[in-house]
């Protein structure tokens, strides 16, 4: 059984402005959760700057491991192999994720789901169960059509796949001042 709750796999290929950004909040999140964890990231052949800023990180966070060179989509593949974690999490470097769900996504894991999709967001998969279906991690940009090919293959192996509901967007300020204000106007009539 391995040390380590969790091993992230993160892609990125020319992700410069996202990446380090990327990594911090993982890292912090995972930290608050007193979670042991592991970094894996595969630069599947960035031409900006974003190894050079990925060795400077490496620095500061030991958990932190890079790969460069990696065949284009087969990132999250090459992941699924050498992950130490329990529990496995896939991230695109661009992907705008809110960590909240993460806590609620391992713990359905421990109550035996085989994977959490945070719809639109980030995967959750156990990793020994789930790596039945890991030929279907091919990365795309489109995080949709990677969750609709695993979700196919895993549920066509008997694996148990939750599917947190995409989270709506954030309501703009202009329309909740709007509706605060509107009885305020109209009783001033």
């Amino acid at each position: 059984m391995s040390d380590l709750d969790t091993s992230v796999l993160i892609v990125c290929r020319d992700d410069e402005e996202h990446v380090g950004h990327l990594i911090r909040r993982v890292a912090g999140h995972l930290a608050a959760l007193e979670l042991r964890y592991e970094i894996l990231l595969f630069d599947e052949g960035s031409g900006d700057n974003s190894l050079a800023l990925l060795s400077l990180l490496k620095r500061e966070l030991p958990q932190l491991d890079v790969f460069a060179g990696v065949d284009e989509g087969r990132g999250f593949v090459r992941g699924a192999e050498l992950a130490r974690g329990r529990t496995l999490l896939l991230l695109d470097a661009r992907s705008e994720a809110p960590f909240s769900a993460v806590g609620f996504a391992l713990q359905r894991i421990r109550e035996g789901a085989d994977a959490v999709i945070v719809a639109g967001r980030y995967l959750v998969l156990h990793r020994i169960r789930a790596l039945r279906a890991h030929d279907t991690l091919v990365h795309h940009r489109d995080t949709l059509e990677l969750e609709r090919r695993f979700v196919r293959r895993a549920r066509s192996l008997g694996l148990e796949v939750a599917v947190a509901a995409r989270p709506s967007p954030p309501t703009p300020w202009a329309r909740i001042r709007n509706t605060l204000l509107s009885p305020i106007a109209s009783s001033a009539r």
